[in-house]
């Protein structure tokens, strides 16, 4: 048997797409049960999980609190079976999806973590993004790029993921990490985890057969929005330590300088260098203040909620 887990903070506008394409899903071999959380929403995702539990074998649960890690851990007390499989409210999943994580899990029995396939779902046709291969599965939580066989742990995607219950012995999601509300959160919940997982000397195989979609709203293709998404990545990562290129006295005179430079230069760089360089920054940006939370010192970029600083170019609600 295996337990399929996921958080919903406000997810209404996708949840029930989510459940259905669940709800077509093939059963697989042993079974499987699923806990859905409701965490801290004020919209109607407590109805949608009510309202589907006539169709699956789900377990609805509440976490007042916000926070994804928060909802995971209170799931990983209705957890049953050998395998835990994760995801969001705003995939949909292919129709052999439970059936080929059964399957991943019973052939490659010499790992215990285990990545699988996300594509993007793009509400309408995208545009040729001005940014790396790399940058574009962290803007939008995707790894189609990826190909079967053993991976780093840190490929492991809260979309479509999952681990041997042995491993999950003692172990919870960290609250500090992940969405929890706020719009400028330190990105990473899987990725700590992961971490920490693979520390331990659990391997990981990233698993080419179960595949879901990741459902990108139109906002979430502003230049903007993904801006912001880069700070919250770079913080996330200063917050765990991941190493940067610079050291922390050399990126914050580095930021420091791009600050007062910026709003001159901007203008008379190509679209793609301009674009590169905000990128660049914004990531940075994020990373230093990650590095300081860290530390327990107030964040210098994007402190009382104010966000990454964005030059006038890109601060139209256009697309990247």
């Amino acid at each position: 048997m295996l337990t399929v887990m996921f958080s919903s903070h406000n997810g209404a506008e996708v949840l029930p797409r989510f459940l259905d394409s669940l709800s077509a899903a093939e059963p697989p071999e042993g079974g499987f049960k699923l806990v859905g959380v409701n965490n801290a929403s004020t919209d109607a995702t407590g109805d949608i999980l009510s309202a589907f539990s006539s169709r699956l074998p789900l377990v609805a649960i509440d976490e007042p609190v916000p926070g994804k890690n928060r909802g995971l851990n209170r799931a990983l007390g209705e957890a049953e079976g050998d395998l835990f499989v994760f995801c969001d409210d705003d995939v949909v999943v292919a129709k052999d999806w439970l059936t080929a994580w059964r399957r991943t899990a019973d052939e490659r029995t010499d790992h215990q973590l285990f990545a699988g396939v996300t594509e993007p779902l793009w509400p309408a046709e995208p545009r040729a993004w001005n940014l790396r291969a790399s940058d574009v599965s962290i803007v939008f939580g995707t790894n189609e790029h990826m190909r079967e066989g053993p991976c780093d742990a840190m490929c492991m995607l809260g979309t479509n993921m999952a681990i041997r219950a042995e491993a999950m012995a003692g172990v919870k999601f960290n609250p500090n990490v992940g969405p929890d509300g706020s719009r400028f959160y330190p990105m990473g919940s899987e990725t700590e985890l992961a971490r920490r997982l693979q520390g331990r000397g659990f391997r990981c195989w990233f698993a080419m057969a179960p595949r879901v979609k990741h459902i990108i709203r139109p906002h979430q293709m502003q230049a903007s929005s993904i801006l912001q998404r880069g700070y919250r990545w770079g913080r996330g990562q200063g917050h765990m330590g991941i190493a940067h290129h610079y050291s922390p006295d050399l990126l914050h005179r580095k930021n420091m300088l791009r600050r007062n430079l910026y709003p001159l230069l901007m203008r008379f760089y190509s679209q793609n260098e301009a674009w590169a360089r905000q990128w660049e920054w914004a990531v940075d940006q994020g990373y230093e203040d990650g590095w300081r939370e860290a530390r327990s010192l107030p964040p210098r970029w994007g402190g009382q909620g104010a966000g990454p600083r964005i030059a006038s170019r890109f601060t139209t609600r256009g697309a990247a």
